[in-house]
């Protein structure tokens, strides 16, 4: 069985909001330990660390207006319908991997039991060779 460490409540989660353009918005904050960037582009949602966000988007942070002055007024800290957007993704990203992880042991546990049934057959059929006469 495994031991899941409890997670802290998603109220905890903290940031800043930053509206990149009419159909980009991000949410970069703190939760569980971690940096992290949801990422909302035309109301879809992807949750990434903050490290691999940055790397990835760095050219749409360059073409973007965030080092000017009128970004400066889209940044504004997290509301309570944005926090309860970014709890929805980690709630959905940890469903997604349970899932996955289920998934994987079913397709083990097939697989085990093909590997028996075969094992089972060509130990069948060794001894009906071995028995033959010849």
């Amino acid at each position: 069985m495994k031991d899941q460490r409890e997670r802290p409540p998603f109220s905890s989660i903290s940031g800043t909001s930053v509206r990149l353009s009419d159909r980009d918005t991000i949410a970069i904050y703190r939760w569980d330990g971690l940096s992290w960037v949801a990422h909302f582009r035309d109301g879809y949602g992807e949750l990434e660390d903050a490290a691999t966000w940055f790397k990835v988007h760095a050219g749409l942070l360059r073409s973007c207006q965030v080092g000017s002055i009128a970004a400066i007024e889209t940044v504004e800290m997290l509301t309570p319908e944005m926090i309860s957007r970014i709890a929805r993704l980690h709630r959905r990203r940890e469903a997604d991997r349970a899932a996955r992880a289920e998934a994987s042991a079913n397709a083990v546990e097939a697989f085990r039991r093909a590997c028996t049934q075969l094992s089972a057959k060509l130990r069948g059929w060794r001894a009906s060779l071995v028995r033959r006469p010849g």
